[in-house]
């Protein structure tokens, strides 16, 4: 069943051709173009310690601080697998774009791997997340060259327009919404913390970097034609929604069952969806997982109506795609994981060959 916008949302769609950059409603629909980050320089986020310790692994906490890199084997052998990715999407027909590098080190950054992170691609547009992090706060500068170009190409640039200022968001009491690591001073939110469904939804959560009145200012940025809606996973140190909820096409889930059940998900668009627990991950020791659960196994990257990339040694995961219909598309990924995501996180729609508000 399709979820149809309310009366006085636009409703005409049209298919992307070569004049429209930038197209992506949905999670699902062929992809045509996307970036793929680069994981060259990467730096431990050097965070808050509530903000850390809220979620970051626990053994992993010592590792947060200003001027110290990940080790250059890591990072190294992700380079290696993002190239890999890229060449993967390319013999698919996948136009990839890569950010330029940036030296993270002079300015207190963290990285470029996980581009899904700071940006929601929305229709032709390109919203610039207002994230809470103060290692994220000159991320955007990876990315210049390729939103002046789509803007010159016609794609809608929407800045965040919200002051970089972090420090604010961990002062005093934390978020009345709930045992978050920031408060509601000012608009915060991290755009993998958001899933596209198309017909003009969004759902995301709250979480220790997505605050209540970043949702508000989302849903501003997006205009009438689109209803966001929150779900509530039960993570108790929630960061991105993307390991809790993988939308395979429309009315088709994975969802996390230590974090979610179709019970929860039933007075949301999601309601009348096949929801399909996903497999429950191994454990393993290398390379670490020094930012994320085991859960990054749900962080998967929809091609089309077909294909999946999936991680090359999560047999089960392989497995459970191939009951539902699809044909996975095994990828190493287990480097580009230790900087703190997976397929989803390391790329962006920028078009999928699909219907759009038009």
């Amino acid at each position: 069943m399709r979820h149809h916008p309310p009366t006085g949302e636009r409703t005409t769609r049209r298919s992307p051709g070569p004049a429209i950059p930038v197209c992506s409603d949905n999670e699902w629909d062929p992809l045509e173009e996307c970036v793929v980050g680069t994981a060259r320089r990467s730096m431990f986020p050097a965070e808050d310690e509530r903000m850390i310790r809220a979620t970051m692994p626990r053994e992993h906490w010592h590792r947060f601080v200003a001027g110290n890199p990940f080790p250059a084997d890591i990072v190294d052998n992700a380079e290696r697998e993002l190239d890999g990715l890229s060449a993967l999407l390319e013999s698919r027909g996948v136009r990839v774009r890569r950010p330029r590098p940036v030296d993270w080190t002079e300015l207190g950054g963290y990285t470029a791997a996980m581009p899904r992170d700071g940006f929601l691609v929305v229709g032709d547009r390109i919203v610039e997340a207002p994230m809470a992090w103060r290692s994220r706060r000159d991320e955007l500068s990876a990315y210049l060259p390729l939103i002046r170009e789509y803007r010159q190409d016609g794609a809608t640039w929407l800045p965040s327009g919200v002051s970089h200022d972090s420090a604010c968001l961990l002062e005093g009491t934390a978020s009345p919404d709930g045992d978050w690591a920031i408060n509601d001073s000012r608009p915060a939110w991290d755009a993998a913390d958001f899933l596209r469904l198309g017909e003009g939804i969004v759902v995301g959560q709250l979480s220790h970097v997505t605050n209540r009145s970043g949702v508000e200012h989302l849903r501003e940025r997006l205009g009438p034609g689109y209803r966001v809606h929150l779900l509530e996973p039960d993570d108790p140190h929630a960061m991105h929604i993307d390991a809790s909820l993988c939308p395979l096409t429309e009315g088709l889930a994975l969802y996390n069952p230590d974090r979610l059940t179709p019970r929860r998900l039933r007075h949301t668009p999601l309601h009348d969806w096949r929801l399909v627990p996903a497999p429950v991950p191994k454990h393993r020791t290398w390379p670490p997982l020094y930012m994320t659960s085991p859960w990054i196994s749900m962080n998967l990257l929809v091609l089309g109506p077909e294909h999946v990339l999936v991680e090359a040694e999560d047999d089960d995961m392989c497995a459970l795609l191939e009951e539902l219909g699809y044909r996975p598309l095994r990828c190493p990924f287990r480097h580009v994981q230790s900087l703190g995501g997976s397929f989803h996180c390391a790329t962006l729609d920028i078009r999928r060959r699909g219907d759009r508000p038009g």
